[in-house]
């Protein structure tokens, strides 16, 4: 029994020995293994963290320079394309302008020189329709005979070349050759032939100063190269000149408003009395006739859309005062002054740049009086383009 209790008690502190000795063994190896992990997590941190904190700031000043560097050249492009477009934009104002001059005085010549030695050409061409309504009667001892009341419908086409050429920087002469087409409703005729060629000149008296409005002096001289409508059948003939000649006088102004121009002008004609005329007219003949003074002004403005289209508006009155008919009634001599007559027309025109150098203008009038033409279309564009009239300079 002894000796079974010593087997158990030896047994069992054998285990007990060997379970110590066993948790001694790994109490050791724990520890090493933490104290291991500690000192690498706290070496390997601050290594790696000393690195990067010392890349960081290594690069971080790179990474400015670059970004620095990097708009400095995207402002010097930037400061160059505001330079341009200021630039631009100066250019193009001056420009608009010039265009605007160019426009304007391309359709209204009177208002405009050229240079000296320098030669253009023009060809315009005008048709206007007229209606009116007329009282065919004769009057004898006080009563009215043969009354009857007509409509009339007259279509005239007229196709002017026009000459310029600079004498001087402020002087320019100009030379017209019409060609007129009619055809008369009423009459059931038609004809065509030349108009009445004109001579003319602009002169401008005082050099171009800031702040002073130019002054354009112009004067012409019209013949009477057509066919006198006081020499034709008066029944079944159509004119195409006037049937006098006349000398004129005017002046013109101008001023540029941004984005407009603005313009004016005033005339006045004076007509040769003509005489040793034979015309019948009715139981009557026209003996002489005296055409009287007619003048005018017309003021407007020139927009330029773009720097290929452009408008003109503006407003023409004319009037004609103090003609007067000296007739033969078997043998008795009797003048009949007619009343005075105005006119008036309200005009738009529509410039179009077809080619840096080349302008083409179209109009179209209305009529606003009863002597007006009620409608009137033109179309004018330089000959230079076909080569004619090239500038000499």
């Amino acid at each position: 029994m002894k000796s079974k209790w010593m087997n158990k008690t030896i047994l069992a502190m054998s285990i007990q020995l060997v379970i110590g000795v066993a948790y001694a063994a790994e109490e050791p190896v724990g520890e090493y293994e933490s104290v291991d992990q500690q000192v690498e997590s706290v070496t390997s941190e601050p290594e790696i963290g000393g690195y990067d904190a010392v890349d960081v700031s290594e690069q971080q000043p790179t990474e400015s320079a670059n970004v620095s560097t990097q708009r400095s050249e995207q402002q010097a492009p930037t400061e160059k394309t505001d330079a341009s477009v200021a630039l631009q934009k100066q250019e193009g104002d001056a420009s608009q302008e010039t265009n605007l001059q160019e426009v304007f005085t391309s359709n209204e010549r009177q208002f405009s020189l050229i240079k000296k030695g320098e030669i253009s050409s023009f060809y315009d061409i005008d048709y206007t329709y007229y209606r009116d309504t007329q009282l065919d009667m004769e009057m004898a001892k006080g009563q009215l005979y043969q009354l009857r009341v007509q409509e009339n419908a007259t279509h005239s086409m007229t196709n002017t070349f026009t000459l310029q050429y600079g004498v001087l920087d402020n002087l320019t002469f100009t030379a017209s050759l019409p060609l007129v087409a009619k055809s008369d409703l009423l009459k059931d005729t038609s004809t065509a032939g030349l108009g009445d060629i004109s001579l003319g000149a602009r002169w401008e008296p005082f050099p171009l100063q800031a702040g002073r409005l130019p002054l354009i002096l112009f004067g012409n001289l019209s013949t009477k190269t057509g066919d006198s409508p006081y020499e034709v059948n008066a029944t079944s003939d159509l004119a195409t000149g006037k049937g006098y000649y006349s000398v004129g006088v005017g002046a013109s102004t101008r001023k540029y408003i941004d984005p407009v121009v603005l313009f004016a002008s005033v005339s006045a004609n004076y007509g040769l009395k003509e005489e040793g005329l034979n015309q019948r007219r009715g139981t009557r003949v026209i003996n002489a006739f005296d055409p009287g003074i007619s003048g005018g002004f017309a003021f407007g403005f020139a927009y330029s859309f773009n720097y290929d289209v452009s408008m003109t508006m503006s407003y023409q009155q004319s009037f004609n005062t103090g003609s007067e008919f000296t007739y033969n009634t078997n043998g008795i001599i009797e003048s009949y002054s007619p009343a005075d007559q105005t006119s008036s027309t309200f005009a738009i025109s529509l410039g179009v740049r077809v080619s840096p150098d080349t302008i083409v203008n179209g109009t179209v009038g209305l009529g606003l009086t009863e002597d007006a033409p009620d409608v009137s279309l033109g179309l004018s564009f330089p000959l230079d383009i076909l080569g004619f009239g090239k500038k000499l300079r």
